[in-house]
């Protein structure tokens, strides 16, 4: 009794230690919290996911561009709470409708939500929202709390033993869920968006125009909710409580910019939607016209075109197929990178000669950081002055039930020769000044997009009936949608 006692006393002083030491007042907010975490390692964070991010995602490919989005970035910094961070702003290659901020001052938008903004005040609203989960430390807080309940789950398990059985569960759920931004931390970013955006001579009111765009991308038939949405849930009533902060703000808004010439022409040309010179998939084949191949995943398995390799599930979630590049420069040198990974057991490799191809390939056994036994298939070769890997895998207990489809899938790489595919070229947004007055449907009939009137509207922020006026730049979206 007495070491559990004591044992209680020592949790319960450390957390009043750490109280005493952490517990700040935040400048952004004027609440008070208590942080385990400090700037420079909050800093450091970011730093590492930035990494990630930049690997994962990669940064759009308009340098112009991206010193506009970071000017404006910067200007949003200087006038916050926390602008000695080392603030960083970067465009990343998306299609998806998105902004998002990592602790530390490291801010990302996609060329998504850029193709669908009006002007440079909107652009700000996003921006000063995610620099305002930055200064309010949402992140931080998320953090610091999971590792107090954490502590608390410590000191329950002394109380009762039994608990221990549950304490790896409770972390890794609980990593998961503090990490989400709150309700009420998207209340407060949006209203430390108005505030900075203010302060920048920016007119705020262009925020409440971005809900409504987001909120018309949700309600759109055929399209995705915008990722913004679903990684910042909807505080309920965020035009009007927008509308509420902005009412706050003592000064007029007479002068406050909007600037939506110089906003539209930094985003002409760029690229929207999809783009499938990255490749793009026909049911389950995947063809990539830069690399010049064709892969076919098993009938009915879930596929994913990422940055650094292609991935096919199966329905049950039991089994994988991947391709990715090896940086080896021969095939044999793939294969042998391969073979020497920690709990790895290759076969022999055997030569195989398939449509012109030269396939290293063998099979294999693993054993998964978390014990689990795998066997699969592992494919090595040359193409078009690149060295490609195709692992395809299931548990070692199922691998008899898939080892035929993923065989015959690993053996369905081929040449692209389809010339279509092959000279295949994004669509991008062109800039059309009005010569007269027109609706945004006598626009699509005179300058005809790539993409439905409905999202022809949406990326305008325009009813199609609604009157244009002479001199307004108008979006198009030009280029032949490939599927």
């Amino acid at each position: 009794m007495k070491t559990i006692l004591q044992n209680i006393a020592i949790s319960l002083l450390t957390v009043s230690l750490l109280w005493l030491a952490g517990c700040a007042v935040n400048p952004a907010t004027g609440e008070r919290h208590l942080s385990l975490i400090s700037e420079s390692q909050e800093i450091q964070m970011g730093k590492e996911s930035d990494q990630q991010i930049v690997s994962s995602m990669g940064v759009y490919n308009n340098p112009d561009l991206q010193k506009y989005v970071e000017s404006v970035g910067m200007r949003l910094a200087s006038r916050c709470e926390r602008p000695n961070l080392p603030w960083t702003f970067r465009v990343v290659d998306d299609p998806t409708v998105n902004a998002f901020a990592l602790p530390g001052g490291f801010i990302y938008i996609t060329r998504g939500i850029l193709a669908h903004l009006d002007n440079e005040a909107q652009l700000a609203g996003v921006m000063g929202h995610e620099i305002g989960h930055v200064t309010a430390q949402h992140s931080v807080n998320q953090m610091t709390t999971q590792q107090l309940t954490q502590l608390g789950i410590g000191i329950g398990m002394v109380l009762k033993p039994e608990l221990q059985q549950y304490g790896q569960l409770a972390g890794m759920g609980l990593s998961v869920l503090f990490l989400k931004f709150s309700r009420s931390d998207e209340s407060q970013a949006d209203a430390l968006g108005v505030r900075y955006s203010y302060r920048i001579g920016d007119d705020p009111h262009e925020l409440v125009s971005v809900m409504a765009m987001l909120d018309h991308v949700t309600q759109a038939s055929g399209q995705r909710i915008p990722e913004w949405l679903s990684t910042h849930p909807d505080p309920g009533n965020r035009e009007q409580n927008i509308r509420a902060n902005i009412d706050t703000i003592h000064g007029g808004f007479a002068g406050k910019n909007i600037d939506a010439e110089v906003y539209l022409k930094h985003i002409d040309g760029i690229v929207f939607g999809d783009n499938p010179r990255e490749g793009f998939f026909r049911g389950t084949t995947f063809l990539q016209p830069d690399m010049k191949f064709t892969f076919t995943f098993p009938a009915g398995w879930q596929t994913a075109n990422q940055k650094q390799m292609v991935q096919g599930i199966s329905a049950n979630k039991d089994a994988a197929i991947q391709i990715s590049l090896s940086d080896k420069k021969t095939a044999s040198e793939a294969a042998t990178q391969f073979s020497t990974q920690q709990g790895f057991a290759l076969e022999p490799l055997k030569s195989e000669s398939i449509r012109g191809f030269t396939f290293r390939s063998a099979g294999f056994t693993a054993t998964s950081s978390d014990q689990t036994k795998l066997q699969g298939r592992a494919l090595f070769l040359e193409h078009n002055g690149a060295v490609f890997e195709i692992v395809g895998y299931s548990a070692q207990t199922a691998w008899s039930g898939y080892k035929s489809a993923v065989e015959q899938s690993v053996n369905s790489f081929d040449k692209l020769t389809d010339a279509r595919v092959l000279n295949c070229q994004p669509m991008h947004l062109k800039l059309v000044k009005l010569d007269k007055s027109m609706t945004l449907q006598q626009f699509n009939q005179k300058y005809p997009s790539s993409i439905p009137m409905e999202t022809l509207s949406i990326i305008n922020q325009t009813d199609p009936a609604q009157l244009m006026k002479p001199g307004q730049f108008v979006k198009q979206v030009v280029g032949e949608k490939i599927s």
